[in-house]
């Protein structure tokens, strides 16, 4: 497959951009920059962590017309000690309506050849409609996405998704939002071979492609780009395995309930409490063993949400203070019970008949300072600065981890 060049992504900002006739109408045109920094102390989600830094360059360009308004988003991340790692994501967006709104969308990401096992592709279209039942101000929504994964292809699929949600506000400024979803999911190849983890790299080799990933292990939940392998066998150069159920699991459902508070204490404080529960209707799923997640949990690669049901609480702060500085904070625990995958008991050994279990509690730290337009030249300017502290517990080797980070950074709006 030919690969995509960063020199290839620039040339198609330069046609979105000549799309739209940038010189015809410059006063409608929207720019952002933004510069980030940070250090991770296990971006990879490693048992035993292996800290680096990451810098963060992001870049967008939005238009608005009377009723549509489409924009282009890219970022670029290195990683300090690990470049092979580094990566670009990219979407191109478009919608517009009010009570009856319609967006389309795709993005993609982009590794370097080494770890091009994680590229991905979506296409996106949804629809929401404003509705109200008597107090309730509510909105309907329906979409459909289209996962494309190159290196994966019996993971390709297509994703329906259906939401109802209810907005209810009280004069003692309490509201209450309340939501029932419902995912499906249909994959593109319907009959897959599937390989048992216990044959040999050779069988696999001669079943399904064997997925080379040079690095010094696998990645984790949510952070680093990912590679990975099994067990042992990471240090030399590992591989990874596709796994499914014998049915295939040609689809998957999944039902969702979400329930917010929030209150706003005084004039400049508010909190929220929130609440989450996935519910398969299947007991069945795809995915990859021995291959671990990557630096972002934007990819079904790293972590089906589809492959795991529990249930999420958490609660968050608000504060604002004068000059335009706000401060957020966060604390989430969240049960995930995997459906169909075992477990990794030790480095080495992969056990089907136990399925995973992981219990995952974060805080999060946000402060925020703002410039408005007036400030220097029209621009406005956010500077923010970020802490993280992320704590897996699992019954599986590889996801048993725990993380923080700080980060800093500055974005240009103009």
């Amino acid at each position: 497959m030919k690969r995509i060049s960063f020199k290839a992504n620039i040339l198609s900002f330069i046609f979105i951009v000549s799309l739209f006739g940038l010189n015809n109408a410059f006063s409608q045109w929207y720019y952002s920059f933004s510069l980030d920094g940070e250090y991770n102390s296990n971006p990879f989600r490693l048992p035993e962590p292996e800290a680096d830094q990451t810098s963060q360059i992001a870049f967008g360009i939005q238009r608005d017309w009377s009723k549509v308004s489409a924009q282009y988003y890219g970022s670029l991340t290195n990683f300090n000690q690990n470049a092979e790692r580094n990566f670009y994501w990219q979407q191109f967006f478009i919608g517009g309506g009010e009570k009856t709104s319609w967006n389309l969308s795709i993005d993609n990401r982009i590794n370097r050849q080494e770890y091009n096992v994680y590229d991905y592709s979506n296409a996106r279209g949804g629809v929401t409609q404003q509705v109200s039942f008597g107090k309730f101000l509510g909105r309907l929504a329906a979409g459909a996405t289209i996962n494309y994964f190159p290196q994966f292809s019996d993971l390709n699929n297509v994703l329906l998704n259906g939401t109802l949600s209810l907005n209810r506000s009280f004069q003692t400024k309490t509201t209450f939002i309340g939501a029932l979803g419902l995912n499906y999911k249909t994959y593109l190849n319907q009959n897959p071979v599937v390989a048992s983890v216990t044959d040999t790299a050779a069988d696999i080799s001669a079943s399904i492609r064997t997925v080379d990933v040079l690095g010094n292990g696998p990645g984790g939940p949510g952070g680093g780009t990912g590679g990975g392998g099994m067990g042992g066998a990471m240090e030399s150069g590992a591989y990874a395995t596709y796994y499914a159920d014998d049915s295939g699991s040609p689809s998957v459902a999944q039902f969702l309930l979400s329930l917010r508070m929030a209150q706003s204490v005084t004039k400049y404080t508010g909190i929220a409490l929130q609440y989450y529960n996935r519910i398969n209707l299947t007991n069945q799923d795809r995915g990859v063993v021995g291959l671990l997640y990557g630096y972002s949990e934007e990819s079904q690669i790293f972590d089906d949400p589809m492959g795991y049901e529990g249930q999420t609480f958490g609660a968050e702060l608000t504060q604002l203070f004068p000059y335009q500085i706000s401060l957020k904070s966060s604390f989430y625990r969240q049960q995930k019970n995997y459906v169909s995958q075992g477990i990794y008991s030790d480095p080495e050994s992969y056990d089907d008949t136990v399925l995973r279990q992981d219990t995952r509690q974060s805080v999060w730290v946000s402060l925020q300072k703002q410039w408005g337009v007036n400030f220097l030249g029209g621009v406005s300017k956010t500077w923010q600065v970020n802490y993280q502290r992320i704590d897996n517990q699992s019954n599986s080797y590889w996801y048993n981890y725990n993380n923080h980070y700080a980060s800093s950074g500055l974005q240009f709006d103009f």
